[in-house]
């Protein structure tokens, strides 16, 4: 490879000097770009060089404003700075602003020969601009803005200037690019953390060995302890029973097939100062902090575990109470059909026969209630009303209790007094809830206990009472007692599906009427329900 030897002459070894200082320039303004994100700073340091390398006596950048339509003078260096920063021009006015608007360089000798010019700003700043150059400041294919040089120390500019000054602009509009996303960024991460710490859901952030790296307020609550005190803690140890032994907890393992879905979730139970709150928590792995981690979103469903569990109880209950009298009536056919085909004239069919007819019987008002539930709480229910003497009405009801009340060997006192009105009712639905008031009486009144019954008129109504010297309701159950699937302390151990007295209260009200109970604890329960007197 040859090299020149020759000697470079005076011109030469300028033009070399230029393009090293220009080099130079570049590459201290390129720096700029990545010594901090604060826009002002990197503009102003950019300005600061450029000044300094023209030989400028000003230097500026405008931006525009969208929402304003106008340019804006958000940096400027040299004389009258302080005046020029924050200067405002419309859209199109000025060179400044026509470079923006057209989005051309512009090199303007003697300003005052040109139309372009604005000469407002020099009045409102005492400065005299005579030459300018201005390039325009472009983010893709937009233009943003510009940067002015002003009044060149040696009366003019150097013929590479528009050039240089036009790569200066791409730096600037970098920075302001960066500035925006940054900006961006920044908003973002201030609606996350406005979010996070004010969702009514419970946050957690962890590592993949569950410490716990943040958490919202919410979770705090929740565990009942502040947020500082939970930080650095293992999630599991917050949330799980020391004495359980279970290993990996359902947190690990779902922490394991993170590793193959992009979101898991597990189910949780978290004690705190409520009480046991049941969680579904949804994970997902986050960048948090230069790191993977995991976010861990819960959503309260205690409630709903409640009610799941309520309905499982439910569904045993409503098989258990079906199957009873269904196993009565089968044991009752085939009873008989034994005694049929062997012809045994012994067995005593008139009573295996009402042994069934009574199963039968419940069985399908158990059923009926079942299904008039639910029309009734829709208000739908299609009463089949007539007028019926009362006293039928208890007697239906007492005939169905009638071998609970005699296996428990309870002695049942009944007041009906002759000549009470006929009332305007469905009857068999009447009937019903009297019936379970009075099955609920019996079950839960103790061996050789004492019911009774009692029907008056008062008011324009009759009232219907049925008592028992059972355990009796505390005063805040008795709040819930005609609530679905409520059952009571006193009720452990006694089969039932929870619906008996919701059903009551509904059908009482679909008739006009209304029905309260009043107990103490250890002296027995009276369940009234009224019903309104029409004329016939």
């Amino acid at each position: 490879m040859k090299t020149d030897s020759r000697p470079k002459s005076s011109e030469q070894i300028q033009r070399l000097e230029s393009q090293v200082r220009e080099l130079s320039f570049l590459q201290e303004t390129s720096q700029l770009l990545t010594a901090t994100l604060d826009l002002n700073s990197v503009l102003r340091s950019l300005m600061s060089q450029v000044r300094d390398h023209f030989q400028v006596e000003a230097v500026s950048v405008a931006v525009l404003d969208e929402e304003s339509d106008h340019l804006i003078f958000q940096v400027a260096v040299g004389e009258a700075a302080e005046a020029v920063t924050g200067l405002r021009l419309r859209r199109g006015e000025g060179i400044a602003g026509w470079v923006t608007q057209h989005g051309e360089p512009v090199l303007v000798s003697d300003v005052y020969k040109d139309d372009r010019f604005y000469p407002g700003a020099d009045e409102q700043t005492n400065f005299r601009t005579r030459t300018v150059l201005a390039v325009p400041i472009r983010i893709g294919h937009q233009t943003i803005g510009a940067v002015e040089a002003l009044n060149p120390i040696s009366g003019e500019f150097a013929d590479n200037a528009p050039d240089l000054l036009a790569a200066v602009a791409e730096r600037a509009a970098a920075a302001i690019r960066n500035a925006a996303l940054y900006e961006r960024a920044r908003q973002a991460e201030r609606r996350y953390e406005r979010l996070f710490h004010s969702s009514p859901a419970p946050i957690a952030v962890m590592d993949f060995d569950t410490t716990v790296l943040d958490l919202n307020q919410r979770a705090a609550d929740l565990l009942g302890r502040p947020a500082a005190e939970l930080i650095g803690s293992s999630w599991d140890t917050l949330v799980l029973d020391p004495s359980a032994t279970e290993q990996p907890s359902p947190l690990a393992t779902a922490i394991l097939g993170l590793g193959e879905a992009k979101e898991v979730s597990v189910e949780m139970h978290i004690p705190g100062p409520a009480g046991l709150t049941t969680l579904e928590a949804h994970m997902t792995v986050i960048d948090y902090e230069e790191r993977k981690a995991i976010q861990l979103i819960g959503h309260d469903i205690t409630e709903q575990a409640k009610l799941e569990s309520m309905r499982d109880d439910l569904m045993h209950m409503i098989v258990h109470d079906l199957r009873n009298p269904l196993n009565n009536i089968i044991g009752s056919l085939q009873m008989m059909g034994s005694a049929f085909l062997e012809e045994d004239e012994s067995l005593p069919v008139l009573e295996v026969l009402q042994v069934a007819m009574r199963s039968s019987t419940r069985l399908r008002r158990l059923i009926d209630s079942l299904l008039d539930l639910r029309q009734l709480e829709e208000g739908r229910a299609d009463l089949d009303r007539v007028f019926t003497p009362p006293k039928l009405l208890a007697s239906e009801a007492i005939e169905m209790v009638d071998p609970i009340v005699e296996k428990k060997q309870q002695e049942l006192e009944i007041d009906i007094p002759p000549g009470l009105p006929p009332v305007f009712v469905d009857r068999d639905m009447i009937t019903r809830v009297m019936t379970n008031l009075l099955d609920n009486a019996a079950k839960f009144g103790p061996i050789r206990g004492k019911l009774a019954l009692r029907i008056e008129k008062a008011d324009g109504e009759l009232l219907f009472t049925v008592s028992d010297n059972g355990p009796g309701i505390s005063p805040e159950s008795q709040e819930s007692v005609f609530q679905r699937f409520r059952r009571l302390e006193s009720a452990r151990g006694i089969r039932g599906t929870g619906l008996g007295l919701p059903f009551c209260k509904l059908a009482v009200e679909a008739h006009g009427g209304r029905i309260w109970v009043e107990s103490a604890p250890g002296e027995g329960s009276e369940f009234t329900f009224s019903l309104p007197l029409e004329a016939e």
